[in-house]
């Protein structure tokens, strides 16, 4: 059975995809805008006023998900409160994945090491605390990663994937 974690920002989602063949990061660009590109690179969030959103926005995303959901052991999706409400109200089991309480400037760190711009990188910052409080509102379990840790051994402390 799938476990869909709706991941924070830069706790390791895309390493760990890479990292092991049963986990997938349903990454929600490809399917939010309209775009020609297979690969979505980190430089490129932060630029999405540039970009044309997809008509079928965020319902394409949802019916991915659920295309999918047979194929892997962990899907990691993207973390918006209509995401989360909708995957809520079709009674679909999700998890959420956060960093403890005080970890702002190590997150702010992380998404600056991984190649985000500025724009990204301000916009994040600024949303932090809101986003994390819309996450940790949900009326799902929970996984708090620790300070410099990161999903794919937050997981596994809790033993929820042995890798």
């Amino acid at each position: 059975m799938v476990m869909i974690i709706a991941g924070f920002p830069c706790i390791g989602k895309t390493t760990m995809s890479k990292n092991y063949k049963d986990v997938f990061d349903l990454s929600s660009t490809k399917f939010h805008y309209l775009i020609n590109c297979n690969s979505i690179d980190e430089k490129l969030k932060g630029h999405e006023n540039e970009l044309t959103i997809n008509p079928n926005w965020p319902q394409n995303y949802i019916e991915e998900l659920l295309t999918i959901s047979n194929d892997y052991s962990i899907i990691f999706i993207f973390a918006r409160d209509y995401i989360l409400e909708e995957l809520n109200r079709l009674k679909i089991d999700y998890v959420v994945a956060v960093p403890e309480d005080n970890l702002k400037q190590e997150y702010v760190l992380r998404a600056k090491s991984r190649g985000n711009n500025d724009d990204f990188i301000k916009g994040f910052e600024a949303r932090y605390d809101k986003w994390r409080n819309m996450m940790i509102s949900q009326p799902v379990k929970k996984i708090y990663l620790k300070s410099g840790e990161f999903i794919d051994s937050a997981l596994k402390r809790l033993k929820l994937y042995g890798g």
